[in-house]
């Protein structure tokens, strides 16, 4: 237990503690500002939208008057569906997570733990496609999957999602750390490769595995120009593809429609963050600390 004196050390805040402290705070209210006019602006009538400064800060009660659901309706009804678009955004990121998780496992797995001719060469090539921008590698993905006839089809966005250099790196990284002893205690008992990456290696690598995923989740569910490049179906558009075609109308532009697609859009990854936060910052300590 603590005594009074250390109690009141710990609570105690020096004035560099003090500066770093604002600085954070400055820093999280310039984050949240666009966060908070975007929820407040999906609740507002199309005429009060661009109003400034935001009713909400000069006359709160009469701002709370005008909250209507309206702008929900239209981004939801039937013209829109932002709903609809939304739940292939699901099922798009689901599909691309599991993938990556079992792909970038067991290719981690082998540069972990198997000896084969050409390994540090290869793990280097996979690192070195994180440094290619997106923009110089349009025309072989696309060519791909034209080839694969999967132009316009969800398993086309869902299948290169799988193919993640970081979360190789990561999860490489936090399998070296785990005890050999193990792996050996398995091979001797009989277990192959995949018993023991199913068996010992996945149950161990949770933190890791979860860190993965929320930064899998995040890459797939904002991602805007792989749906844009393979998809041309209205049917099968995601959320970020859907808000583009909102915006891009040639009539009156739905303002409060996509407004109101973008907070439910924003505030899904939010949520799945906080929800795993514990794990992400696990994960990565674990994975990337020597």
């Amino acid at each position: 237990m603590f005594n009074g004196k250390s109690s009141r050390k710990l609570n105690s805040v020096g004035p560099v503690q003090g500066i770093g402290l604002f600085f954070l705070l400055v820093v999280g209210v310039i984050y949240l500002v666009p966060l908070f006019w975007l929820a407040n602006s999906s609740f507002l009538p199309e005429s009060e939208i661009f109003q400034f400064p935001p009713k909400i800060l000069t006359s709160p009660r009469e701002a709370f008057q005008l909250y209507t659901l309206d702008s929900y309706r239209t981004a939801f009804g039937e013209h829109w569906n932002a709903g609809w678009a939304l739940g292939v955004s699901v099922v798009v990121t689901v599909g691309g997570i599991l993938l990556t998780l079992v792909l970038c496992s067991l290719c981690a797995y082998a540069f972990a733990y198997l000896e084969f001719p050409g390994k540090g060469v290869i793990f280097i090539a996979i690192l070195a496609t994180m440094m290619l921008p997106m923009g110089t590698m349009i025309a072989p993905y696309l060519g791909t999957i034209r080839m694969l006839h999967l132009k316009d089809n969800l398993l086309g966005l869902i299948i290169p999602y799988a193919g993640s250099a970081f979360g190789v790196f990561l999860l490489r990284q936090f399998y070296i750390k785990i005890p050999v002893a193990l792996i050996e205690s398995a091979r001797i008992d009989g277990a192959g490769h995949l018993k023991i990456w199913w068996n010992v290696i996945v149950p161990l690598s949770k933190p890791a595995l979860a860190a993965l995923s929320i930064v899998q989740f995040r890459a797939i569910w904002n991602d805007f120009l792989n749906p844009m490049i393979i998809l041309r179906s209205e049917n099968l558009f995601t959320a970020t593809v859907r808000i583009q075609v909102m915006d891009s109308t040639n009539f009156s532009k739905p303002y409060d429609a996509i407004i109101a697609t973008g907070f439910v859009t924003a505030l899904v990854p939010i949520i799945f963050f906080l929800v795993f936060q514990k794990q992400f910052i696990e994960g990565l300590a674990g994975g990337i600390k020597e």
